[in-house]
């Protein structure tokens, strides 16, 4: 009941969004677009190089593309979810601004660098949906005729196709294998697509950190050296 009166007595200025929310709400879409930005550079320099191969005459016997083509599938799957999150993060930073008490906020020039932020996600979400056209047409009939459950360490494509237009966020996607950690910063591995600052980072089996951090690039797999005739 207290509550109730206390919002009945609140003025319409003090219930309604302002900086404060516009502030949280442009950290997350930054968040959200940088992730984005990080996933689909991994999955374009794959596709990248998965066209730049000569197709083999027998494709179940081509180990090492069909290692690229489970990377795909392992990196287009945390694009998606990236883009979903960046997608409705999107839907909502509009909303806010069109806000009576928010819109006086966003004019001029703080106007002009959301609007091309968010065309920038817009054009992140367009790109997803074309990759992923192109990766049911080309890579989904290959994986299911010849499985492959994916092997190997890969440093990654030193190649970055949205990068190279002077629009990347410094954060590198990578694939983290075995029960381990990436550093630096002791991030989970688990088998999952995880972010690195700075194009450096390494395997550890725990959270000392007790490796030695080395170039890496878009869609590198790091985890435990594999050991000649199995992982």
């Amino acid at each position: 009941m207290i509550t109730l009166l206390l919002l009945l007595a609140a003025s319409p200025s003090d219930l309604a969004p302002g900086a404060q929310e516009l502030a949280a709400s442009e950290a997350r879409f930054a968040e959200l677009s940088a992730t984005a930005e990080a996933t689909a550079t991994a999955v374009l320099s794959l596709q990248t190089a998965w066209a730049e191969g000569k197709p083999p005459k027998t494709p179940c016997d081509d180990h090492e593309r069909l290692s690229l083509g489970w990377r795909l599938e392992r990196f287009g799957a945390a694009w998606r979810e990236a883009t979903q999150a960046l997608r409705a993060q999107t839907v909502r930073i509009r909303a806010l601004a069109a806000e009576p008490t928010v819109a006086p906020l966003v004019t001029g020039d703080a106007r002009a660098r959301l609007d091309a932020r968010l065309s920038r996600a817009d054009a992140i979400v367009a790109a997803f949906l074309q990759a992923s056209a192109w990766e049911v047409s080309f890579i989904r009939p290959v994986l299911a005729a010849c499985p492959l459950t994916g092997e190997g360490l890969d440093a990654g494509r030193a190649n970055q196709p949205l990068a190279a237009r002077g629009e990347g966020n410094g954060l590198v996607a990578v694939l983290a294998r075995g029960d381990g950690v990436v550093c630096p910063g002791a991030i989970r591995a688990d088998d999952a697509v995880v972010l690195v600052e700075g194009g450096r980072a390494c395997w550890a089996p725990d959270d000392t950190c007790a490796c030695d951090p080395a170039p890496v690039y878009p869609a590198a797999v790091l985890g435990p050296a594999v050991v000649e005739g199995g992982e």
